[in-house]
């Protein structure tokens, strides 16, 4: 192989002034080069080091046996074949140098690879760091965290011979790790002593929600994650990933709540959870993956594809039909069975579900929308136009297929620009049938005013650390009358508008009707109806200091329906933390009936007995000794009572507070403890399941094009190490 007409080689055998002497029999070799391998004394048996640079052979390495004149091969920055075949050819010379290897190697370098590259380099001399040695631990973490984790790089770029150069330079006792030793030391280290903190973290967690969604990558290998939200003593919301795990199987129901009850049973969280939050569908990529704006389809047609488009392209693209993605009713979360309790859908689906049922009516706007993206595209694809906006100050930012706000964006952006600049710039690109009429701009303006909210909402509840599903009720009423508004306004696109209301009902009805907004028997009750029905948007908006009860207030209903909502509210906040304080009270008995607490809340005496005419006495249970356990529920009740009143002397301290910052409740901690707890448990519920989202968008940054042979273990325990960064730090 060697004698190849296309291999271009480089000698690795140093000169002999750097060839080292060895006082054992093996020195008695004939021509034994003394240039190292592994720093284990390999070169003893071998000689013509080559490596091969060019032709068929290129990044390979060969080395000839000084014992039986066989030439061994390996490829390039690995040493392994050489005792290999020690080993398996020469057993007793292999046992001899175990035997040094063993005298002279501490047992934690045996883990330690060192590339071929650092074996036979000029610097082999220099004395190297123990695996121990303080800066070797700080390098080798920077190498780690910095490099393959903070920064995305391939495993292999330990072994290139431009970054070992470069770590010479930084440091040249450094012995750079191996992919090798990454994969399976210390990535798996990193992977268990965040495991450890996470469970760590679930043991001292009070209350912890968590969103829950599946993935594949672009080998079509599918992942699911878990991530986990609570609140710390300090009130600060914290996220961290708890499970990216390997999916096998199809994503059946069973298959996907057995893994969400492995990973509740591991860390020990199964009666902690307060929700789960999921998409609105198993397959939420058939029913979000292309939601375009009427008029954007060709903005996202590449110019060679246009001669294969239909010319009905309008209608088969507008959005997909009810036929082309999952039925509604039949879209509930695969990992809800069991947990209908517990779950709750992601409010940025639903609201992106109303948004593609309102895009469908709105064809008095698709011509306007039609120029805006032809006007786009242009902005991206003619570099006269690119300069002018540029030099002008203006540009518009690319859309994207699958966010509908990205392209919400664009068009304000294209409006943003004065009408007749972008004209002129238009007549002199010769591009006249995409000057922008004053319908034209009529019709864009009142698109946009009525996406405004839907956009901000979006974009509000994706946030980062903040409280989200607080914003949930208060998004919706106001998106609601603010469309009711603009159906009473808008000349061009009162339909659109009606249509958006309609899917609102269908969609958000249950939160709508504890609202008191009147919903039809008729209208056709979507899978989410009923789910945000769920007390939980109420009392969350109260117990976020921006809100409390203000968005009530200042809304559009009238004066008799705030005050009954302000009191059910309160009743509710009520009602959940002395449950939360006093759990009890769950348990209903002969001497503390169901409407107990209520009667207390409202002021009313719980001991009078109101009886109606006819109604049946049942004559109480007898019991011995019942004078005992007579003062003992007493006592019960009066302790209850107090609760209540320290409930009440809260909120009414509460709502007087001149602040509206968001985490308000976590400030007034030893004012408000009953609040507080109750904040805790309900604040930590994210609204959305965009933190499993993202972690996949960073699980595709990790599985680029060229890193295809990744395997499915290590992608997911890099995925889970980069997420949870923070934990090592």
């Amino acid at each position: 192989m060697d004698s190849s007409p296309t291999a271009s080689t480089i000698e690795l055998t140093l000169p002999s002034r750097s060839r080292e002497t060895d006082s054992s029999k093996d020195d008695k070799l004939p021509g034994v080069t003394r240039a190292k391998i592994g720093r284990q004394g390999l070169e003893r048996y071998y000689n013509d080091f080559k490596e091969y640079t060019t032709g068929d052979l290129k990044g390979k390495t060969s080395a000839r046996c000084a014992l039986c004149k066989e030439q061994v091969w390996h490829v390039k920055n690995s040493t392994s074949n050489y005792s290999r075949h020690l080993q398996r050819k020469h057993p007793a010379e292999f046992q001899l140098w175990s035997e040094d290897v063993a005298k002279g190697t501490k047992s934690g370098d045996r883990m330690q690879q060192t590339t071929l590259d650092i074996s036979l380099s000029p610097t082999t001399h220099t004395a190297k760091y123990s695996l121990c040695h303080p800066r070797q631990i700080e390098l080798t973490r920077m190498v780690f965290h910095d490099f393959v984790i903070g920064l995305d790089l391939p495993l292999s770029i330990t072994e290139k011979t431009a970054f070992v150069r470069a770590m010479a330079t930084v440091d040249p006792k450094f012995r750079v790790p191996s992919r090798r030793s990454i994969v399976s030391s210390y990535l798996p280290r990193a992977y268990d002593q965040i495991s450890t903190k996470l469970k760590n973290v679930c043991t001292s967690a009070l209350f912890v929600s968590l969103t829950f969604d599946a993935w594949t990558d672009r080998r079509m290998r599918a992942f699911y994650a878990v991530t986990i939200h609570y609140i710390n003593g300090m009130g600060q919301l914290k996220a961290h990933l708890l499970a990216f795990n390997p999916l096998s199987g199809s994503h059946t129901s069973e298959n996907l709540y057995i893994e969400y009850e492995r990973v509740s049973t591991a860390f020990t969280i199964g009666n902690k959870i307060v929700r789960l939050i999921t998409d609105n569908a198993s397959n939420n990529l058939a029913a979000f993956g292309e939601l375009v704006i009427p008029g954007f389809e060709s903005y996202f047609v590449k110019e060679e594809d246009v001669e294969d488009i239909d010319d009905d392209v309008d209608e088969i693209n507008l959005s997909m039909s009810e036929g082309n993605r999952p039925d509604d009713e039949n879209v509930l979360n695969e990992s809800e069975r069991g947990e209908e309790l517990l779950r709750l859908p992601c409010f940025i689906h639903t609201l992106q579900l109303v948004v593609k049922d309102g895009l469908k009516e709105s064809n008095c706007s698709r011509s306007a929308l039609a120029k805006v993206a032809q006007i786009a595209k242009l902005s991206h694809t003619s570099i006269p136009v690119a300069e002018k906006l540029q030099e002008l100050k203006f540009s518009i930012p690319e859309a994207v297929i699958t966010r509908w706000n990205s392209q919400f964006i664009t068009i304000t952006k294209v409006l943003d620009i004065p009408n007749a600049l972008l004209n002129d710039l238009l007549a002199e690109q010769k591009k006249t049938e995409l000057i922008l009429s004053m319908k034209d701009l009529s019709v864009l303006r009142e698109f946009t005013s009525i996406f405004t909210l839907f956009a901000e909402a979006t974009t509000r509840t994706q946030t980062e650390q903040c409280l989200s599903i607080s914003l949930v009720a208060p998004s919706v009423l106001a998106i609601y009358f603010d469309l009711e508004n603009e159906s009473k306004l808008s000349k061009h696109s009162s339909s659109l508008c009606h249509a958006l209301i309609l899917s609102l009902k269908q969609r958000f009805g249950g939160l709508l009707i504890n609202l008191e907004i009147p919903v039809d028997d008729s209208i056709k009750r979507r899978s989410t109806f009923s789910l945000f029905s769920d007390d939980i948007f109420l009392i969350s908006a109260f117990l976020d200091g921006q809100f409390r009860l203000r968005w009530i207030l200042q809304s559009a209903l009238s004066e008799e329906t705030k005050i009954r909502l302000c009191d059910r509210i309160k009743l509710l906040v009520i009602q959940a933390a002395f449950r939360l304080e006093h759990s009890s009270v769950i348990t209903q008995t002969v001497d503390d009936p169901p409407n107990e607490l209520t009667a207390a809340i409202a002021g009313d005496d719980p001991s009078g007995v109101k009886e109606s005419s006819g109604a049946s006495v049942t004559p109480k249970r007898k019991s011995l000794f019942s004078y005992c356990e007579t003062s003992s529920a007493a006592a019960s009740k009066k302790m209850r009572a107090d609760i209540i009143d320290e409930i009440n002397e809260e909120m009414v301290l509460f709502l007087k507070d001149q602040r509206y910052e968001s985490d308000l409740i976590f400030a007034r901690k030893g004012h408000c403890p009953h609040l507080y707890r109750l904040a805790m448990r309900v604040l930590c519920v994210p609204a959305t399941s965009a933190p499993a989202e993202r972690v996949f968008s960073r699980s595709g940054l990790l599985m680029r094009p060229h890193r295809s042979r990744l395997t499915k273990d290590s992608l997911a325990k890099l995925t889970f190490v980069k997420c949870n960064i923070d934990l090592l730090s």
